[in-house]
């Protein structure tokens, strides 16, 4: 494991590049790890460890992270769902991208239908996921449809 894995773990499995770089690391450095496989390139100015979820990167691709029965999942509360990604985003969130990153045909089938829940406040939880209790909030709302998109 790199010493950028491993500062990236303390820092919650996700990291900022102005982070990384605050702690020695120069930006061409981070990239030649991420194309190693060392570390996990999320999108610009985000890196992840390489144990961190799938479904964890990829709501950090949308731009967000885990909500509603996404993050039940991630909490251990139920199965996760393979063909839907809840993802919890500010209101005002814009430059919103796929939860794939840049698309191939390849992958075009095996999309997720992405429901994002938008809220002006600041979301409780980590940088993974919001927490059990906003969690089970948003999918007692979002099972009556009311904070889906």
């Amino acid at each position: 494991m790199s010493t950028a894995e491993q500062r990236i773990r303390e820092l919650g499995g996700i990291a900022t590049t102005g982070e990384l770089i605050a702690l020695g690391y120069y930006p061409q450095h981070l990239l030649v790890l991420a194309e190693f496989g060392r570390i996990v390139r999320i999108r610009k100015g985000w890196y992840a460890s390489t144990d961190v979820d799938e479904a964890v990167i990829q709501a950090r691709r949308v731009g967000g992270v885990l909500a509603c029965m996404s993050a039940l999942a991630h909490h251990g509360w139920c199965e996760p769902e393979p063909s839907v990604l809840h993802v919890r985003v500010p209101r005002s969130a814009s430059r919103l991208r796929s939860p794939q990153g840049p698309r191939t045909l390849a992958d075009s089938a095996g999309s997720r239908r992405v429901v994002l829940h938008q809220s002006r406040h600041a979301p409780t939880g980590d940088r993974q996921a919001v927490s059990l209790g906003e969690a089970i909030a948003q999918a007692h709302s979002c099972t009556r449809g009311r904070d889906t998109l």
